[in-house]
């Protein structure tokens, strides 16, 4: 269990750094930035499928609901609810394998106890387990593994809404890009999309060079709308006491009561102790650093996926309930013990050369397999 954890935490925080690494320093400026490498260009593949998803969702806020100052903020959580919806699956395949696991508990366990000084005799009767009985510690990882390409594929439509949103031509993005470098030289080359918004909304005349045959985009940019309030999404929040810090908080609470909730329902929190709890505050504050690192429109979806979580544990306790599935898991792997321990029919030659069946007691299979491994090799080395 140790060991998973590890891992889990290793794999999210070398996938976050990289995206932070691909996404450019907070220094770099749009005049002097570089292509950003291989995992930039694998956020940017991510993001295509991405864009149109939050396009869609932003439309129907916006147009069909007639919400335009909010247009932003539902698109984020239809974009988070229609996400959560396609991985229902999995989850349910991770509740389960969450049942299994807990059915190998007291295996795992016992060979903790039976080899704690010999740790290698530990590996061994581990990877026997994994063999003979299909224990696979990293079984339920797969939601998590596939929630990084939906978080850096977001992260990257939140910095680059022109591009993967409006679906805006390259060219006027380039030559508004141009107009506000002259304006701001020093504009971050992460930011450089969200502030052609911002400056054609706070200065439409600097842009009339581009009215003749991009006046439609103009327009189109100065009725987008990613803030709300007084609170700009594609911003990264400050340690400063203002409104735009109750984003990251709200990411943070939701977290800690989401984790917290689940571990709850599936029996985590009861049979985990002291390591459970110390796993939750560890995520949550390792989300809370990077709360802090990304935009916040990443924390409002966070948040937002919280909270559906918090209702998904509900129907999955329904479905697949934690107790149930325990004990359906307990009743299979003591089948297999049974199995294993259950007397095999097999052929053997007597020494007239007659074959004959017989039953034999696995244990005493091994050492007449042994035995003859040995008879066969005495045989081929007096040759």
């Amino acid at each position: 269990m140790k060991k998973r954890l590890t891992l889990i935490f290793t794999i999210l925080a070398v996938l976050l750094l990289l995206a932070a690494c691909s996404s450019g320093s907070a220094g770099t400026t749009a005049a002097s930035s570089g292509s950003g490498g291989i995992f930039s260009s694998l956020w940017k593949l991510i993001a295509i499928p991405m864009g149109y998803l939050m396009r869609w969702c932003y439309l129907f806020a916006n147009d069909v609901l007639g919400l335009p100052k909010a247009a932003y903020v539902i698109a984020l959580f239809l974009f988070t609810l229609i996400t959560k919806i396609l991985m229902f699956p999995l989850s349910v395949k991770q509740q389960r394998s969450s049942a299994m696991m807990a059915a190998y508990k007291p295996m795992i366990d016992d060979i903790n106890a039976k080899y704690k000084n010999n740790p290698e005799k530990r590996q061994q009767e581990m990877e026997k387990l994994q063999s003979e009985y299909g224990y696979n510690p990293m079984s339920g990882c797969l939601p998590l593994l596939i929630q990084f390409p939906i978080i850096f594929g977001l992260i990257e439509v939140i910095y680059s809404p022109l591009t993967y949103m409006l679906r805006l031509p390259a060219e006027f993005i380039s030559k508004a890009k141009d107009i506000v470098l002259a304006l701001d030289s020093t504009v971050n080359t992460r930011l450089i999309e969200t502030s052609i918004i911002q400056h054609i909304k706070e200065n439409a005349a600097a842009f009339s060079s581009l009215q003749g045959d991009y006046g439609k985009y103009i327009t189109e940019v100065s009725n987008f709308n990613m803030s709300i309030g007084s609170i700009n999404l594609w911003e990264k929040p400050q340690l400063a006491w203002s409104l735009a810090l109750l984003v990251p908080v709200f990411s943070i609470v939701t977290m800690l009561l989401s984790q917290w909730v689940t571990m709850k329902i599936s029996g985590q929190l009861q049979s985990g102790g002291g390591t459970n709890m110390t796993m939750m505050i560890t995520m949550s504050v390792m989300f809370g650093v990077f709360s802090f690192m990304y935009p916040m429109g990443f924390s409002l979806y966070w948040g937002f996926q919280n909270l559906i979580i918090i209702a998904q544990s509900g129907i999955l306790q329904k479905i697949c309930n934690p107790e149930k599935l325990r004990a359906e898991a307990q009743a299979k792997l003591e089948e297999k013990r049974k199995a294993r321990k259950a007397p095999k029919t097999v052929k053997i030659k007597e020494e007239d050369g007659e074959v004959i069946e017989k039953e034999i007691a696995p244990a005493e299979l091994a050492k007449m397999r042994l035995q003859k491994a040995r008879d066969l090799d005495k045989e081929r080395y007096d040759e």
